[in-house]
């Protein structure tokens, strides 16, 4: 009886006392018992409480076990004791992951960076947050920081992320529709005793489906002292996996200053290695003439940045032909904000209403400013904003901005 009772008993002692099912922590954590792990790691920490390597260890099995809060309590120790120890910020950023907390997760990823621009891991993380995004800006995002991870580290670590972009691009899995609008006003002060030209817009936007969007926007404006008021409708849509086109058409009821009606037509193209190219054209009616502007843009996206040149092509009624060439740097942050810095130069042609109505003017022209939308914590407000100065040869010169408030709802 006895000989019998002992096997029974030790085996029911090991079933309810997973730490004595294993030889020591390590094969507690290779089977995934982080219940038996978590024990002893309390056992080794009442011996020496302080001990920064098992309470380290003791916060990942608590995230493991979706202890989340427990967790971070830990790591917010962690790094009061060792600010600069860039594994205990990882741990921080994956546990804020985890728990659904990702503006605060990359923050902590983009710390943690500071301090090892060399992890991997960290740089990873980054990435599958990105991934975890449900727009195509943060999967843009995420395409950027993939080839700057794979030209530090090479492609092998990052192909399964590499295959995740490619199979979420192409079912569109990520995609969530919203609504935006946005208000706004514009102000320029023009040398040589020219009146300000001022004007107010209104602009509204639905992404309803990958890569479709319809768009209408109004403004009113004010140019030496004549006032015209827009309305402009338009859209985006696919053509296939590589191809996008635009379509717009505006009018003015009153066409003092802005052209009686304008269509525009764009076609974009995505190349390999993160760049596009883009045609569009532009075909305007005044009361009395017509315009056609023509572009070509080349743009590149790399490490959370884009540089695009554009050639805009003119040619008025009975004017010769106008070139001006603008080039643009943008870098993105948080997400869904961003910031860019543009210069431009050549020859315009524009009913700018300084002679009167329907004259169209030809003048060199230099132009530089700043441009950017920057998104509140929630991503549903944000403000606008664009600040410039405009040389239109030896006529004047303009200096101006432009602020506005967005709204996602």
């Amino acid at each position: 009886m006895t000989r019998f009772f002992l096997p029974v008993l030790l085996v029911v002692v090991c079933m309810a006392s997973p730490v004595l099912a294993y030889e020591n922590l390590g094969q507690a954590i290779e089977q995934k018992d982080f219940v038996a792990a978590e024990a002893m790691v309390r056992d080794k920490l009442q011996n020496n409480p302080q001990s920064g390597e098992l309470n380290f260890l003791l916060a990942r099995l608590l995230a493991w076990q979706a202890r989340y809060e427990q967790a971070l309590s830990l790591y917010e120790m962690l790094l009061r004791q060792a600010p600069t120890n860039s594994d205990y910020v990882l741990g921080q950023a994956q546990t804020l992951f985890w728990s659904g907390q990702k503006e605060a997760a990359v923050a902590a990823v983009k710390k943690g960076l500071v301090l090892a621009p060399k992890s991997q891991a960290l740089k990873r993380l980054h990435i599958q947050i990105l991934l975890d995004g449900k727009d195509e800006e943060s999967l843009q995002k995420a395409a950027d920081l993939l080839v700057e991870a794979e030209r530090q580290f090479g492609p092998e670590p990052f192909a399964d992320q590499r295959s995740q972009l490619q199979d979420l691009r192409a079912t569109g899995t990520c995609f969530i529709a919203r609504r935006e609008v946005e208000a706004g006003l514009s102000y320029e002060h023009l040398t040589k005793g020219y009146a300000e030209w001022k004007s107010a817009y209104l602009d509204g936007e639905w992404l309803y489906a990958p890569r479709r969007v319809l768009y209408g926007k109004t403004r009113i404006t004010d140019r030496f002292s004549l006032t015209d008021e827009e309305l402009a409708i338009g859209t985006y849509q696919p053509l296939g996996s590589l191809y996008d086109y635009q379509l717009e058409i505006s009018g003015s009821p009153s066409y003092e200053i802005l052209p009686k009606y304008s269509l525009l037509g764009g076609l974009s193209r995505k190349l390999p290695d993160n760049w596009d190219a883009t045609l569009g054209a532009r075909h305007s009616e005044y009361s009395a003439t017509y315009s056609n502007l023509y572009s070509a843009s080349l743009g590149h996206y790399f490490s959370s940045q884009r540089l695009e040149y554009t050639l805009y092509i003119g040619k008025a009624e009975a004017a010769p032909e106008t070139y001006t060439h603008r080039l643009q740097w943008t870098r993105f942050y948080d997400e869904r904000s961003r910031f860019a810095l543009y210069v431009a130069a050549g020859q315009e042609t524009e009913n700018s209403g300084e002679f009167g109505p329907a004259q169209l003017i030809s003048s060199s022209v230099l132009s530089m400013g700043l441009v950017g939308r920057h998104w509140l914590p929630g991503d549903r407000w944000a403000l606008s904003y664009e600040f410039w100065r405009h040389e239109q040869g030896d006529r004047y010169t303009r200096w101006g901005g432009a602020l506005g408030i967005r709204l996602q709802f």
